[in-house]
């Protein structure tokens, strides 16, 4: 327990560490709010979601899919203004701006979507929830309870509006605080790296005397990931208070599954300063532009500096947005506070775990690795 403050106070006495990992997210969330308050403020109240129904070729078309989208009604107001158009043509409209959605309809349905915000989530989830319905019905039918399925339904049945996407932000540059707040958790790699290369001789004299201390290696490491995981996490519920108490930035429906998620955001971010630091030791300059580098490129594939790119790669390049870091961690945040899913949020924690289980793992193989090397150097002397 002694180690474990002393270490969170030497953690917090690196001034330039504590700027870049917790003030700069801060200042940059500020700068944002500033560039969007324009935009932010304008009535982004909810309007007819313009989109266009494609069928491929060789299927026929579903007209019972295409009622069920002119029927629905908010209201007096229709949710979709629903077009036919060729696939070229539909995206093409789809890239100007004039449809919100493509709606592919053939042997497996698709949506092709825009932008992030409300649109996209109530479009998204009318569609699922029609192809998981639509599922049920054929399976009853051909088991032959389709009356007994049916009758359960209607009595199940509510008319759908806004309300029931009240967890949707109607900010569309949130998704901008979204890939902030990764930037932010990985930044913890910092506080990662000087863990390792003050158990490391040839980049830290401090060195010498935590490895001469009389406590073991592994309960120091451990003592030393608390510590700086401790930090992580109160700049991870410093910046989401900042923004949403002070800023008054939308994230949507917050709850306290968004606080576990973010000890695991803060948890990927030590791990990946200690697997760097472990597979880099010549120079802690080298180690800090590689972290750099390597966090800035996946803040950027989570649409830090280009909001729409995760869309284009879902559309283009799924996979990406499958195993990238910092988009693990938006799309969580997505998943719970704008659509509500937990079973998409379960998965981005999922991913998020089995990086850090893959970082802790990698990190002690390469230390094994080297003291053999080392052994057999010395055998051989």
């Amino acid at each position: 327990m002694i180690h474990y403050v002393y270490r969170l106070k030497r953690l917090l006495r690196m001034r330039l560490i504590f700027f870049w990992s917790i003030l700069f997210p801060l200042i940059l969330g500020t700068v944002f709010k500033v560039a969007f308050s324009d935009a932010t403020n304008k009535d982004w109240g909810f309007v007819t979601i313009p989109l266009a129904v494609v069928t491929e070729e060789g299927n026929t078309e579903d007209e019972m899919f295409v009622t069920f989208l002119t029927e629905m009604k908010n209201g007096e107001l229709p949710f979709f203004s629903v077009t036919k158009h060729e696939r070229a043509t539909a995206e093409k409209l789809l890239d100007d701006g004039e449809l919100s959605a493509v709606i592919v309809t053939g042997e497996e349905t698709k949506v092709l979507l825009r932008e992030n915000g409300l649109n996209s989530t109530i479009v998204k989830t009318v569609v699922d929830g029609y192809l998981q319905s639509k599922d049920m019905f054929v399976e009853a039918a051909m088991k032959g309870k389709l009356p007994e399925v049916m009758a359960a339904f209607s009595a199940e049945v509510t008319t759908l509006s806004v309300k029931e996407f009240e967890g949707a932000t109607s900010d569309p540059f949130v998704q901008y605080f979204q890939a902030l707040i990764a930037m932010a958790s990985m930044y913890g790699a910092m506080y990662g790296l000087m863990n390792t290369n003050e158990l490391n001789q040839k980049l830290a004299v401090v060195s010498a005397r935590r490895l001469a201390a009389p406590m073991r290696t592994v309960p120091t490491v451990l003592c030393d990931v608390a510590a700086a995981f401790t930090i992580l996490y109160m700049q991870f519920v410093i910046n989401i208070a900042y923004f949403i108490l002070v800023l008054k930035v939308d994230f949507g429906s917050v709850n306290g599954w968004l606080f576990l998620g973010g000890a695991l955001y803060s948890l990927l971010g030590v791990l990946n300063g200690y697997f760097i630091g472990t597979v880099i030791q010549r120079s802690d300059g080298l180690q800090n532009a590689v972290m750099m580098g390597y966090t800035m490129f996946s803040c950027f594939l989570a649409g830090l500096m280009v909001g729409n790119i995760r869309i284009a790669l879902e559309l283009s390049v799924p996979i990406v947005n499958r195993v990238n870091q910092a988009t693990l961690i938006a799309d969580s945040m997505q998943a719970l506070c704008i659509m509500g899913d937990m079973e998409k949020f379960a998965r981005c924690l999922i991913g998020i775990l089995i990086w850090c289980v893959c970082l802790t793992v990698g990190s002690i193989l390469v230390i094994k690795v080297r003291q053999k090397k080392t052994g057999r150097s010395v055998k051989e002397a």
